[in-house]
Formats: C-alpha cells, sequence, structure tokens
C-alpha cells in the first residue's frame, strides 16, 4: 500500500492474454513422405515444352533438316525424365499432427509448413492437361499474411478427394465432397445432387452475356484504329500512312486486342457448367469446362460483395456476383482475386445468391452521389458513383462501363481512413477508405465526398464496426 485507504495492485497474470503464439514442429527426421503423381514435373512445364516445339518446328521447316527435330526431341525426352526424376525424390508432403508439411526444390529446397488449425478452405482444380490423365491438384488457402496460399498438383483424383476430406477434417470444417463428373452430362443440366441456390446458367445465356460485356471494348478499339487510319491517310496517303501506322501502331494494338479477346473466352470457359450450393457454413461451386474447379467459400469468411453491371446488361436487367473472403485477400502477388458467386443472373437470382453469402444482404441499394462540384473530376462516373451507409452493410458505388456496388460488412471493416489531397482541400472534399479483413482485401472507397460528410461518415463507420464486431465470437482478423 502506498498511501492510507490505497488498495494493493492486482498480482500480474501469469502469461499474456489472447491465443498462444504458433511454433511450427517437424516432423521425425526418416518419416516416409507421400509423394505427388510423377506426371507433375512434365505437367508443370508444358508451357515451356510447347514453346521448345514451337521453336523445333520453325528451325526445321527453315532449314528443311527432319534429323535436328529428332535429336532435340530425344534428347529433350532424356533431360527431361532425368529432370523429373531427381524433382520427384524431393517433392512431397507429410501430415503430421495438425500441420501440413510441403517438401520441394531441387538445387534450392524448400519446406513449408501449413497449419491447418488456421485452414480456411481447399479447393479441387482439374485444369484440362491434368484431366487427361486423370489427375486434379488442391488450392489451399489459410488465413494470416501475404502469401498463406498453398498447393499440392498433381494428385490421382481420387487421392486429391481423399486428402481434401482429410485435411477439412482436421482443421474441423468439413465440407461436401466434390461430386465425380460424368462425361454424358449435358452443360445445361443440372448434376444430381445438393439442391442449386440458383437455375443453373445456359451456355447460350453465358455466351450472349459474355459477347455483350466485351462489345464495347471491342466496338471502341476499331473506332480508334479506323478514325486513325481515315485521318492519317487522307492527310499523308493511304500507302505511307498504312505502313508506319502498321509498324508503330496497329501491330502492338492488334496483340492487346487479341488478349482482350482471349481474356473473354477464357472467362466463358472458366464458368461454364456453374453450379453452387450450399453446405452448412460453406458455399460449394463447381465451374468449368475444360478446366474444372471445385471451390469452397466459407460464408463466416466473407469480407465484401459486389455486383458488377456491364453496360451492355443493364438494358436486360443481369449482373454478376463476386465474393472476396480473407483467405483470398491474402494471397502473395499483386493481384487480390475473388470468387464468382454468379456468372451472370436475374435480379431475383442475384438476391438469392447476396442473402446465402451474407446473411439478409440486400441486393438493391439506394446510394448518395457525391456534391455537385466534384463532377468535373469524374464526368462520366458522376452519375454512377456514391455511398451509403446501410443497415448492416457499408455500400459503395463507381464505374462506368462496368459499374459496380460493393457492400463491406461492418463487423469485416478493420480500419478506416479519410484521405484529402491538395485539390480536393480546395474544393472542401475528401475521400474515405474502409480496409476489410486481410490487410490488402478489397478496400471500399467513398471517393470525393463533402469533408464534414467525409468525417462524419468515418466516425460512424468505426462506431458500426465496433459494435459489430463486438457481437461475433470469435472476431474475424
Amino acid at each position: 500500500m502506498n498511501a492510507e485507504g490505497d488498495q494493493p495492485a492486482p498480482p500480474l497474470a501469469p502469461a499474456p492474454y489472447g491465443p498462444a503464439p504458433y511454433t511450427p514442429s517437424a516432423p521425425p527426421e526418416g518419416m516416409q513422405r507421400q509423394r505427388l503423381h510423377p506426371l507433375t514435373p512434365l505437367l508443370e512445364s508444358v508451357r515451356f515444352l510447347t514453346a521448345a516445339a514451337a521453336a523445333v518446328g520453325i528451325q526445321m521447316f527453315t532449314s528443311r533438316n527432319f534429323l535436328f527435330a529428332v535429336y532435340a526431341a530425344v534428347a529433350a525426352a532424356v533431360v527431361g525424365g532425368i529432370a523429373s526424376l531427381i524433382a520427384l525424390q524431393y517433392r512431397g508432403f507429410v501430415i503430421w499432427g495438425r500441420e501440413l508439411h510441403i517438401y520441394g526444390g531441387v538445387f534450392t529446397r524448400s519446406h513449408r509448413t501449413v497449419p491447418l488449425d488456421r485452414l480456411q478452405s481447399v479447393d479441387l482444380v482439374r485444369p484440362l492437361r491434368a484431366r487427361v490423365f486423370g489427375l486434379a491438384q488442391l488450392n489451399i488457402e489459410v488465413a494470416g499474411g501475404d502469401g498463406t496460399d498453398a498447393r499440392l498438383a498433381y494428385l490421382k483424383h481420387d487421392r486429391a478427394l481423399e486428402l481434401r476430406a482429410e485435411l477439412l477434417s482436421i482443421a474441423g470444417r468439413p465440407g461436401a465432397t466434390p461430386r465425380t463428373e460424368a462425361p454424358e452430362e449435358s452443360a445445361e443440366e443440372a448434376p444430381a445432387g445438393a439442391p442449386t441456390l440458383v437455375p443453373p446458367v445456359t451456355v447460350r445465356k453465358l455466351a450472349l452475356a459474355s459477347f455483350l460485356e466485351a462489345l464495347p471494348v471491342q466496338l471502341a478499339a476499331l473506332v480508334v484504329f479506323g478514325t486513325a487510319f481515315l485521318v492519317t491517310g487522307s492527310i499523308f496517303g493511304f500507302t505511307q500512312v498504312a505502313t508506319a501506322l502498321w509498324f508503330g501502331f496497329f501491330a502492338p494494338a492488334l496483340l492487346g486486342y487479341l488478349q482482350s479477346t482471349i481474356a473473354t473466352v477464357n472467362r466463358f470457359l472458366r464458368n461454364c457448367r456453374f453450379r453452387i450450393t450450399r453446405d452448412g457454413g460453406n458455399l460449394l461451386i463447381e465451374r468449368g469446362l475444360t478446366d474444372t474447379s471445385h471451390e469452397t467459400v466459407p460464408v463466416d469468411r466473407v469480407t465484401a460483395v459486389s455486383f458488377d453491371e456491364p453496360i451492355m446488361w443493364r438494358s436486360r436487367e443481369w449482373r454478376r456476383v463476386e465474393v472476396w473472403t480473407a483467405a483470398m485477400a491474402q494471397q502473395s502477388g499483386s493481384v487480390v482475386r475473388s470468387t464468382t458467386a454468379l456468372p451472370v443472373g436475374s435480379p431475383a437470382e442475384v438476391a438469392t445468391v447476396a442473402a446465402e453469402a451474407v446473411p439478409e444482404l440486400p441486393s438493391v441499394f439506394a446510394v448518395e452521389r457525391p456534391p455537385r462540384r466534384a463532377r468535373w473530376r469524374m464526368p462520366l462516373r458522376w452519375k454512377r458513383t456514391g455511398a451509403a451507409l446501410d443497415e448492416k452493410v457499408f455500400v459503395v458505388r463507381h464505374g462506368w462501363w462496368v459499374n459496380t456496388y460493393v457492400a463491406v460488412p461492418y463487423a469485416r471493416i478493420q480500419s478506416v481512413r479519410v484521405v484529402q489531397g491538395r485539390i480536393q482541400r480546395m474544393q472542401g472534399l475528401a475521400t474515405v477508405h474502409a480496409m476489410t479483413a486481410g490487410g490488402v482485401g478489397h478496400t471500399a472507397t467513398a471517393a470525393h465526398r463533402d469533408v464534414r460528410e467525409a468525417v462524419a461518415m468515418a466516425a460512424e463507420l468505426r462506431e458500426r464496426a465496433d459494435a459489430a464486431a463486438a457481437l461475433e465470437a470469435p472476431r474475424l482478423s
């Protein structure tokens, strides 16, 4: 007691509060590793082999030396076979306790430990090159910092299903086993099993939606190319202009045009045979025509839901639903990906999927536009930009070609900040950023709000986020 009437200080806790720090444990020396399929090195180097085959083919065609192609093929087969055998000796995995240990590397050895207590989902993916041999790969997502995704490729399909179920069982996140594909199944018919949340998206509807989404960009590119050619040709002559424009502008632009077309085709193939079901606390998504995937979205990890409206879809009232989770937001690399929960759907279908991703989440929102003095900063997007504090989510709207609504549940907001640039300060404007769980996840941005409104919005967001998080046990982190 320091003074008369003072109470003694409470004793210190024997250990810090909160979860114990994670300390990985290594399996004992000599423990047998489970091997990947022997064709794994070949399948992972298929792009290199394709490029090498193309180079050899060009050399054979130009030199008319067929023996060169034979020698190159034999050398590549011998070297590739030896390299594959060596690589397989060091690649594998071990399940030890509640951890998954993944080994790899020949010259540079790697040993990665995946704590299964933090496992979020295990997705089964079957690229076309793997399906030919009856193989599959597992994409493993765990909660944590950057680079927490892991991959096991390739395994026999049956073995991949067993391993997926085993990992989910250890993590205490049981999920439904993906169905076995039937070759005779129609792409427009729903497979037997759990009922789908929405009717299957037909190939015709998906093809039309993909075409309409890409049409404005394709037409804009053709108009720009044609206008540039006609204007410069009428001034300098079409012969000189055609040659100069082709080498200086058209050829590089054509590559970008082809890349955009290929991306549209790949998106269409990826979303064919789309099927979404609900199993307990998970959304199970199956998709793909050439490369198939079976994805698991844990509903309790959803950090944001976005609704996309391409400009050519609006007359038909079609929208696309994307779901963001903490595990996806933490993936390594500069690209943060989401999961397509509905590639294209009507208002009723969108409302159903939205309510399954976030309970009681509406699919239609009324947002307030930025002040009129901010219109010159975004003349085309001003009417389609806005923000609102809904009852359960923070909603922002942005975009013109593709108008997007982003809905972030208050319990998933980790931090809020108000940013004001120099020109914004002169106009009395500010931008509010609401960062979601995962650090680099989908950030909801309310751009160019009145500065007093921005400060009040940020304060309200912090209060609602704290109140919503207090009702969750445990809180997503």
